[in-house]
This record gives C-alpha cells, sequence and structure tokens, in this order.
C-alpha cells in the first residue's frame, strides 16, 4: 500500500511538474504584453509630461530636421523596439538570473530619464538642461545596449536603433540650443 501511495505522489508531481512547463512554455505572450505594452505606456507617460510637443515655431531648427509628424511615429516603433529588445533579454533562458535582474532594473533607469526628458525639453523649456540630461540619457542608453549585446545579441541590435535614434536627438536638441541661446 505504501507502494502504490509513493508511486501516486509521484505521479501527481510528475503531473504538476508537467503543468508547470506547459505554463512557463505558453506564457510567453503575457511577457511580451507587459514589456511592450508597459514600455509603451512608459512613452505615453512621457509623452503627457512633455505636453504640447511642438510649440517651437519662434525656434530655428537645425538642419536635417524631420517634419514634425514624423516624430510621434517615430517614437511610438521606438518605444515597441524598446519593450521587443527588453523581453528578448528577458525570455532568453541562457541569460544568468541575477544578469536578467541587473538588465532590469538598468532598463528602468534608463526609462527614468527617458521619461522626463519631455518634461524638461518642451513643458518646462530647459533647452540647455535637456541638453545635458540627454547626454545622460545616452550614457545609460549605452550601458542598457552594451548589456543587451553581452547577453542576447538581437536585443541588443534592436536597442542599438533605438540609441542612434537618441544621438539624432542629441545633435536636434545641441544645434537648437546653439542656433538660438548662444
Amino acid at each position: 500500500m505504501n507502494q502504490t501511495k509513493t508511486q501516486n505522489i509521484a505521479n501527481n508531481d510528475n503531473q504538476a511538474s508537467e503543468s508547470g512547463k506547459f505554463f512557463i512554455k505558453h506564457v510567453w505572450w503575457l511577457d511580451a504584453l507587459i514589456f511592450i505594452g508597459g514600455t509603451l505606456l512608459l512613452g505615453g507617460i512621457a509623452s503627457l509630461l512633455g505636453g504640447k510637443m511642438f510649440n517651437f515655431q519662434n525656434y530655428e531648427m537645425p538642419p536635417f530636421t524631420v517634419p514634425k509628424i514624423v516624430f510621434p511615429i517615430a517614437w511610438s516603433i521606438i518605444y515597441i523596439a524598446i519593450g521587443v529588445s527588453t523581453f528578448l533579454m528577458w525570455r532568453d533562458k541562457e541569460i544568468k538570473e541575477k544578469d536578467r535582474k541587473l538588465n532590469l532594473i538598468l532598463y528602468f533607469v534608463h526609462m527614468f530619464f527617458n521619461i522626463l526628458w519631455p518634461l524638461f525639453f518642451f513643458r518646462l523649456d530647459w533647452a540647455i538642461f535637456s541638453v545635458i540630461w540627454l547626454i545622460l540619457m545616452i550614457a545609460s542608453a549605452c550601458v542598457v545596449m552594451y548589456r543587451y549585446f553581452y547577453c542576447n545579441l538581437p536585443a541588443g541590435i534592436i536597442f542599438n536603433i533605438y540609441t542612434l535614434w537618441l544621438i539624432y536627438a542629441l545633435y536636434l536638441t545641441l544645434g537648437l540650443v546653439l542656433i538660438n541661446f548662444l
């Protein structure tokens, strides 16, 4: 009787283990929703903090400034890309747990810089301070990009696109400051 009881317990453990595998194997879409949707939500918060973002008719813009309609489209695509790269990093089972957690902390530190930049630049009109903040933002993006490259090459490549966009944003911001304030 004890042997039968032991076998039943072992069978129940195997079934629980199998159902656990099913959950882990099929919940990828929830992680995708959290990372991509969460990053889009953070981008929305940044947009709300920025207020009316196209109030720069009085400023001369540097050469190679794209039409203003490009910015909301580009930022939407970029926030999706940031979410995808973070999702890829998070779901990579080859990455050690402590590295995955560190990457996530660095992602949130970077997103802190990202969320506040529109507030400083657009709403408060602190253009010179915004250049400094954007340099810090690019530095934190480079750290995240390096970590993603190190842990998951596709995640690093996707995040690199965003980092290049930030460098373009620095060019525009710095150009605006140099042309209009100095």
